[in-house]
C-alpha cells in the first residue's frame, strides 16, 4: 500500500535533482526533529536545532560515517523518516525506510544499503513487491461473505447502461442471509480454508432451515422430519414409515433443495469473481494468483445439485407443474368469466389479469407491470423503459414505435434477458378493450390509470395489481379442481397459466414458434434494441406470429363454447353451448374459503386427481 511518505518521495524524485545540505545528527537529535525545528550548522561546525521559519517540510542528507549514497532524512507533517534515493537506467527512486522513532540510524543504514543493492541489481522497486505481498495476503484472507457482498455491489451498479433485475439482487441478499445464520456461519470462513465436509454440512443446514420455513409442507410433516434427525438422508420407504404419503413424500424429498441450489450457486459465482480478479493480477504481471480453485465446485462433485432429469422426476411426483388439460381449462375459463361482474365489478381487474396472463403466456410479474401505451411519454417509449399495451385503431394501423401493424403488447427486459413483442389476438383484444373502457370511465387517481391492471387500493404499497392467490384459490374450488370428497386435488398457480399456453402452442406449432411466443432463449447476450426486434418481426415473422397467437386463442377459448360466445370478436360465429354445462359461481362465500381450502389441502396431502 502506498503511504503518504512514499507518495511525497516519489513526487520529489521526479523533480530535477538539487544539492542537499549534509548534517550529522545524533539519535536523540533525530528524534527531536519536527516541522517546527530543523538542523543548522553553527560557526564551530556543530549541529544545532533551531526554529524552522518556513513552516514547510524539509529534507537533508545524512553526514554520518558509513551512510550509504543517497541516504537522508525527510521531515514532514507526520514526523521524520529515513529515506534513500537510487538512480538506475535514468530513473530516480526515493524510498521511505521507516520512522526515526522506530528505527535506529545504524539499522536504517543497513536497510538503505540492501534496498540500493536490490534496485541496482534488479531494477525492481521493492515497494511493489511489498504491496503485491500485502495484496496477496489480503486476497488469501477473503471470506465467503466478503465475496458475496462484492458480488452484490457489482450487480447493484449499472453495467453498460443496464441494471441487474431486482429479483437477482434479492436472491443474492437472501444467499448472504442464509449463509450467515448461526447454524451455517459460512460467511466468515476464508475461501482458501473451505473444505468439502464444511461445505456439505453448510448445505445440509441451509436445507434444514429452508424446510422449516417452507409453505408447501404441513406443520405435521415438518415435525416428523425434524424428529427424524438427518431427514434428507431418508429413503422413500423410510419417509412412508414416518407417516408421509402421496405428494408429501415428493415434497419432503425436495424440501429446501431449491433454496440450497440458489444460495450456493450465487456463492460459487461470487467466489469465481474473486478468482477471476486473481487471474487478472497474474496476467498483468502484478503478482502471482493466490486463489485458483473454487471450493464450491466440490458440491457438484458430490452430486449435491439436482440434474435436469432429477428435476423432471420431482415435478412429476410433486405435481408442481400443471398445465391444464382441455377439460379443466374450460371449467377454469367459465369460473373466471363468471366472477368478472361480481362484487360490483371489483373482480374485473383480477379476472382480466389472469385471462390475459393465460392468453399471452406471460409470467405473473410481466403482465402485472403493463402500462397503457398512450400513458407513456415519448422518451419512455423510445428508450423502452416500460412494458406496455397498444390498441390499434384499425387492424392495419402501424404502431409508431415498433412500426408493425395491429394491437400489440411489448415486454421490457424479460427474465430471458431481452425484450419481447407479441401481437394481441382477437379474443385478448376484447378483454383489453374492456380494460381500456373501464380505465377511461374510472375516477381513480391518474397515477393508477396508467396501468392496464391497477391496484385494488388507491394508497397501497404498489400502484399495479400483483396478487391473485385468493382469486385462484376460489376459482380452483369453483371449477372443481379441489374436491376432497371426490378425491380431486389439482393445483393451479399463475405460472400454470403460462405452462398451459405452452402446452396448447406445442400441439399446434413447431418448437421455434413456441419459443418465440414464450420469449425463451434470446439470440445473444447483447442488450436488445427495439429496432432489432422490429426488423426480425418485419421479415415475415410478425404476420406468422399474429396468425399463431390467434390460433392459440381459439384453441384455448374454444374449450368452453359459453366463454367463446362471451368474448368472441365481431364476425366470429357463435358456438353451440348445449354440451357445455353452465358453471354456477357462488355469490356468497361461506366463511374464508381460501383458509378452509388451505386447511383441507394440509389435511389431505396425499389425495390427488
Amino acid at each position: 500500500m502506498t503511504t503518504a511518505v512514499d507518495a511525497a518521495a516519489d513526487k520529489e524524485a521526479a523533480m530535477p535533482p538539487r544539492t542537499e545540505q549534509k548534517y550529522r545528527l545524533t539519535q536523540t537529535q533525530l528524534r527531536e526533529l519536527t516541522m517546527e525545528r530543523r538542523p543548522v550548522l553553527t560557526a564551530a561546525g556543530r549541529v544545532q536545532l533551531v526554529e524552522n521559519t518556513t513552516g514547510k517540510p524539509y529534507r537533508f542528507r545524512d553526514g554520518s560515517p558509513g551512510a550509504p549514497i543517497g541516504f537522508g532524512i525527510y521531515v514532514g507533517p507526520t514526523g521524520a523518516y529515513y529515506e534513500v534515493r537510487v538512480k538506475r537506467d535514468g530513473v530516480t527512486r526515493r524510498l521511505a525506510l521507516g520512522s526515526v522513532q522506530e528505527l535506529s540510524l545504524s539499522d536504517a543504514h543497513e536497510l538503505a544499503g540492501a534496498q540500493r543493492s536490490h534496485i541496482r541489481q534488479t531494477g525492481e522497486d521493492p515497494r511493489e513487491r511489498i504491496r503485491a505481498t500485502t495484496a496477496g495476503r489480503k486476497a488469501l484472507e477473503t471470506t465467503v461473505g466478503e465475496a458475496l457482498k462484492k458480488y452484490l455491489d457489482t450487480l447493484s451498479k449499472p453495467r453498460a447502461g443496464k441494471k441487474a433485475k431486482p429479483s437477482s439482487i434479492r436472491c443474492v441478499q437472501q444467499a448472504i442471509r442464509r449463509l450467515s445464520l448461526p447454524n451455517v456461519a459460512l460467511d466468515k470462513v476464508a475461501i482458501a480454508k473451505l473444505e468439502d465436509a464444511q461445505l456439505i454440512e453448510a448445505w445440509n443446514n441451509v436445507r434444514h432451515n429452508a424446510m422449516e420455513a417452507s409453505n408447501l409442507l404441513s406443520e405435521d410433516t415438518k415435525e416428523r422430519l425434524k424428529a427424524a434427525g438427518r431427514w434428507w438422508e431418508l429413503s422413500r420407504v423410510e419417509l412412508v414409515r414416518l407417516g408421509l404419503e402421496g405428494r408429501q413424500i415428493a415434497l419432503a424429498e425436495s424440501a429446501g433443495l431449491a433454496s440450497c441450489e440458489l444460495t450456493f450457486n450465487h456463492a460459487a459465482r461470487a467466489v469465481e469473481k474473486v478468482i477471476e480478479d486473481e487471474r487478472k493480477q497474474e496476467a498483468l504481471g502484478v503478482r502471482k494468483a493466490v486463489l485458483t480453485y473454487n471450493p464450491f465446485n466440490a458440491l457438484r462433485e458430490h452430486k449435491m445439485f439436482r440434474s435436469t432429469l432429477d428435476l423432471e422426476k420431482h415435478y412429476a411426483r410433486a405435481r408442481v407443474r400443471n398445465p391444464m388439460s382441455d377439460e379443466w381449462l374450460g371449467r377454469v375459463l367459465k369460473a373466471l368469466v363468471g366472477r368478472r361482474h361480481m362484487a360490483n365489478g371489483n373482480f374485473a381487474v383480477g379476472v382480466d389479469y389472469l385471462l390475459l396472463t393465460l392468453l399471452w403466456g406471460m409470467r405473473r410479474s410481466e403482465s402485472a407491470q403493463l402500462r397503457w401505451f398512450d400513458r407513456c411519454t415519448a422518451d419512455e417509449l423510445s428508450n423502452h423503459i416500460y412494458s406496455w399495451v397498444w390498441l390499434a385503431p384499425r387492424p392495419d394501423a402501424l404502431n409508431p414505435v415498433t412500426e408493425v401493424s395491429g394491437s400489440q403488447v411489448f415486454l421490457h427486459d424479460t427474465k430471458s434477458g431481452g425484450d419481447l413483442l407479441l401481437p394481441i389476438g382477437p379474443f385478448a383484444e376484447t378483454l383489453v378493450r374492456w380494460r381500456w373502457a373501464e380505465t377511461q370511465a374510472s375516477t381513480r387517481p391518474a397515477r393508477l390509470k396508467r396501468w392496464v391492471f391497477p391496484a385494488r387500493i388507491d394508497d397501497g404499497a404498489s400502484e399495479h395489481f400483483g396478487e391473485a392467490k385468493s382469486m385462484l384459490a376460489n376459482v380452483r374450488l369453483d371449477a372443481g379442481l379441489y374436491d376432497p370428497v371426490k378425491g380431486v386435488n389439482i393445483r393451479l398457480t399463475p405460472h400454470d397459466l403460462r405452462r398451459t399456453l405452452g402446452r396448447v402452442a406445442g400441439k399446434l406449432f413447431h418448437g421455434h414458434m413456441v419459443t418465440q411466443m414464450l420469449g425463451h432463449h434470446p439470440e445473444d447476450d447483447e442488450p436488445r434494441r427495439m429496432a432489432k426486434t422490429t426488423r426480425r418481426y418485419i421479415q415475415q415473422a410478425w404476420p406468422d406470429l399474429r396468425v399463431a397467437m390467434a390460433q392459440c386463442e381459439e384453441a384455448i377459448i374454444g374449450t368452453s363454447p359459453r366463454v367463446w360466445n362471451i368474448l368472441k370478436p365481431e364476425g366470429y360465429p357463435a358456438r353451440d353451448e348445449q354440451d357445455d354445462p353452465e358453471l354456477h359461481v357462488p355469490t356468497i362465500r361461506p366463511g374464508n374459503r381460501r383458509r378452509a381450502h388451505y386447511a383441507l389441502d394440509q389435511a389431505n396431502p396425499g389425495r390427488t386427481g
